[in-house]
């Protein structure tokens, strides 16, 4: 019963730790400026990168990617010190760090108007498949470069590398899960797309 309110407990902190938004610490840091007042008022990456300094976007996006890795780490040491290891540990972490996705997109504390997240689950997937994920942002970026189409090339990041993953045998144990998280995430950034007027 400790262990599930233990669970419970770091679901919930993972959510509050999403909440915390690197958008606004960096740009309040190294602009003096309040990002919900700049740009689509929103506080991601994109926002910063298209409305105060590319370089800051850039250096955001890869804080929230690497906040959302070693949180994880961290996590499965947590794990193992409450005696929880297999199988089950993998379906906790997928759980718990999508819990701060969320909070990263839908934050308590910004009225649920957050960011899309993107980087956050780049950093979420380099964590469980980084092979496939790493693929997919090289062709996004690619696609970018090419094509101009950053929207379509955001999705490619949040659906493709779940399904890539099943023809890397190591990641088949979660593969389902993966693809459920992806739909979920994509879900999530249909929101947010709306919320801005984009859809």
């Amino acid at each position: 019963m400790t262990s599930v309110l233990l669970i419970i407990g770091m679901i919930i902190v993972s959510y509050l730790i999403g909440c915390f938004s690197t958008a606004r610490l960096i740009t309040k840091h190294f602009k003096l400026l309040n990002i919900y007042k700049v740009g689509t008022g929103h506080p991601d990456t994109e926002n910063i990168y298209l409305n105060v300094s590319k370089t800051l976007g850039v250096v955001a996006g890869i804080v929230d990617a690497a906040k959302m890795y070693f949180f994880l780490f961290l996590l499965k040491y947590f794990y193992n010190r409450l005696g929880i290891n297999g199988g089950f540990i993998e379906i906790l972490l997928l759980v718990t760090g999508f819990a701060m996705i969320v909070g990263h997109c839908l934050p308590v504390t910004n009225k649920f108007k957050g960011g899309r997240g993107l980087f956050t689950f780049i950093g979420y997937g380099a964590y469980f498949i980084l092979e496939p994920m790493a693929i997919v942002v090289v062709l996004a970026i690619i696609f970018i470069l090419i094509f101009k189409q950053i929207r379509f090339a955001q999705y490619m990041v949040v659906l493709l590398p779940a399904w890539i993953s099943y023809f890397f045998p190591a990641y088949e144990p979660i593969f389902h899960y993966l693809v459920i998280v992806s739909i979920m995430m994509g879900g999530i950034n249909y929101i947010v797309s709306k919320r801005l007027g984009e859809i």
